[in-house]
């Protein structure tokens, strides 16, 4: 029996067409469904239907894009496709993806069947006139390394949507498609088999942009699996010792995504976690690192947490975020005075860094943290620590939060750029990044790496605030705000609405006189 699978971002539909079927009295099999096309993708992976009926008109992945991925990554699905749109240009777009069918909502369960039945008659007669998908899908996929390893770092640096990721993939034999994603980068002084079993052990994609550094993607269906796949990874890289303890390993792991346009992010983080861990090291001697329990002991901490809370972090919070980082020195086995001078020093060069690489250090700044540092080799109780710890965050965050912009200027020149220009329907990555005068990938990893967003993530936020103010202060109609707000298609507007708010525009708009009436 032919497995179906379904795409619509419309619950009501999905159930609709779930239960109107009985799908195994008609000869098929009813295997699953998805609100959107990127989230499809993984459950096609997974449960390879025969038949994908999707809906043209959805956010994040629409229908045309997600048939042309299925055409190209697996020819053998055939696509169904339902519109509300009676126009000629969805039509013919449609036949360029190659879809099997097009028909328009509302469809009844009897012509649906038909359509159904249609389709699997002509996937059974292209499986008895044609075998050679796959001998033609391996010409096709037959790329150089150099190739793959170009890619697979621009898809790092954002410089590809998630379509374009996924088409690019395929051509060059790359399985992309998963649920979730976290990058690891790992710096090594020689060449070296220490890290072999990475790629043995899980499921990822390996890659190197220079010499003595992997990068591995990597991939999964379980949010909570890979959050354990990063615990034993970090658990196992602290056991390895590498020849050369002149210059050992340093690594970065970022954290999980659920989205291709995710992996920049983990990226990012991978590889600022690596850059600290590589300044740190200059400054630890041999005896910290040939000393394995104390080099374990010593990473008991998150650097990673530190950063967060530099970049992000509330002054309020700094006591508890303190007791938090430094809590296994309280409750930890080793406690000397070695110990103990080793974590403030990796705490204060990271926030030296910190300072350093977000143009924050001015003299007095810089002063004032030399001057607390004198203090780190006379410290050894607990309670000094702590004292110590939240004078240096305070200078920090005070002397951040006094800043007239927390992003760099390339940022805030794309982010003033885009509160100016919102209203256009051909923003883009490229348009933003020409005015910044700037390279797309560049600019594309640097905006998420200090606004915590992607860059379609923060102009549909920008929009979409825009639309509310327009939707309480006005009476416009709907259509005439999504064009206000940069939207030339007004469906897709309202479902981005839905999407980011939770409710229509009319619940937002009755919502809103009902609390002022």
């Amino acid at each position: 029996m032919k497995k179906i699978f379904l795409v619509d971002d419309e619950v009501t539909i999905r159930e609709g067409i779930g239960n109107g079927i009985d799908w195994a009295r008609e000869g098929f099999v009813y295997c699953g469904d998805a609100s959107d096309g990127e989230l499809a993708l993984p459950l096609i992976e997974r449960y390879r239907p025969d038949i994908v009926i999707t809906d043209i008109k959805m956010p994040f992945m629409n229908g045309l894009e997600l048939s042309r991925i299925l055409r190209d990554k697996m020819p053998s699905v055939k696509t169904i496709i339902l519109s509300g749109h009676d126009e000629f240009e969805y039509a013919r777009e449609a036949m360029r993806a190659q879809v099997a069918e097009y028909c328009l909502k509302p469809v009844s369960s009897q012509d649906l069947t038909s359509i159904l039945k249609k389709v699997s008659l002509k996937i059974e007669e292209e499986q008895m006139n044609n075998r050679r998908v796959s001998d033609l899908e391996n010409q096709v996929l037959k790329n150089t390394r150099t190739s793959k390893n170009t890619f697979l770092h621009e898809l790092c640096e954002g410089a590809y949507t998630a379509s374009e990721a996924l088409k690019k993939a395929s051509d060059l034999n790359i399985n992309l498609i998963s649920s979730y994603y976290f990058v690891v980068i790992i710096k090594y002084s020689a060449e070296s088999d220490l890290f072999s079993w990475i790629e043995t052990e899980y499921r990822c994609i390996r890659f190197s942009r220079k010499v003595n550094e992997s990068i591995y993607i990597m991939m999964g269906e379980s949010r909570e699996q890979l959050e354990h796949d990063t615990e034993m990874l970090r658990q196992r890289f602290l056991t390895i010792e590498e020849p050369n303890n002149e210059n050992p390993f340093v690594f970065g792991i970022g954290k999980i995504e659920n989205r291709i346009q995710g992996i920049p992010l983990s990226f990012s983080e991978a590889d600022e976690e690596k850059s600290y861990s590589s300044i740190i090291q200059k400054y630890r001697s041999k005896e910290i690192e040939q000393d394995s329990e104390l080099k374990k002991e010593l990473q008991h901490f998150r650097r990673r947490n530190l950063i967060d809370f530099l970049k992000f972090g509330l002054r309020n919070d700094i006591s508890a975020f303190a007791r938090s980082y430094s809590s296994y020195l309280k409750e930890g086995t080793i406690q000397s005075p070695f110990t103990i001078y080793y974590f403030l020093m990796d705490f204060t060069i990271t926030i030296s860094h910190y300072v350093k690489e977000i143009e924050m250090n001015n003299v007095h700044t810089m002063q004032k943290i030399g001057q607390l540092e004198m203090k780190t080799s006379w410290i050894r109780h607990y309670q000094e620590i702590l004292a110590y710890m939240e004078e240096m965050l305070h200078l920090v965050l005070s002397t951040r939060d006094g800043l007239n912009s927390p992003f760099s200027s390339a940022v805030q020149t794309a982010v003033d750029y885009i509160d100016e220009n919102y209203h256009d329907a051909q923003l883009s990555l490229q348009s933003v990044s020409d005015a910044v005068n700037v390279s797309s990938s560049y600019l594309s990893h640097l905006f998420s790496q200090e606004t915590g967003k992607t860059f379609i993530e923060y102009v549909t936020a920008i929009r979409i605030n825009k639309a509310k103010e327009l939707l309480k202060s006005t009476h416009d109609k709907t259509y005439e705000i999504a064009h206000q707000v940069g939207y030339s298609d007004s469906h897709y507007f309202c479902r981005s609405f839905k999407k980011v708010t939770g409710l229509t525009t009319k619940q937002f708009k009755s919502q809103h006189h009902s609390l002022n009436a």
